[in-house]
């Protein structure tokens, strides 16, 4: 089916039906092939799953990283250091 853009404008409904439908549209604008108007293609199934069986955890996740050592509080966290600075400061007003 070839139609001009001024037809296409009151046929859209008919163009969509005919591409769903296998047929080729296409939309002419003076005189000349412009526009080919396609179906988008369905989705191949649910996305939920699609990396089944390719995703692997390491045995050793759960374990503590040393770089994350104040998580476990064997490092000074930063509100530590700030909570120490503020003692200091209020001890050295005393």
């Amino acid at each position: 089916m070839k139609v001009s853009v001024y037809e296409a404008k009151s046929k859209l409904s008919q163009m969509i039906n005919a591409a769903l439908e296998g047929e080729e549209v296409v939309i002419t604008r003076n005189g000349k092939d412009t526009v080919k108007l396609t179906p988008v293609p369905k989705k191949k199934g649910n996305w939920i799953g699609m990396y089944d069986g390719q995703i692997t955890m390491s045995g050793d996740f759960d374990e503590p990283l040393e770089e994350f050592a104040y998580f476990t509080g064997e490092a000074e966290t930063f509100l530590d250091k700030i909570m120490r600075e503020d003692e200091h400061k209020k001890n050295s007003k005393e």
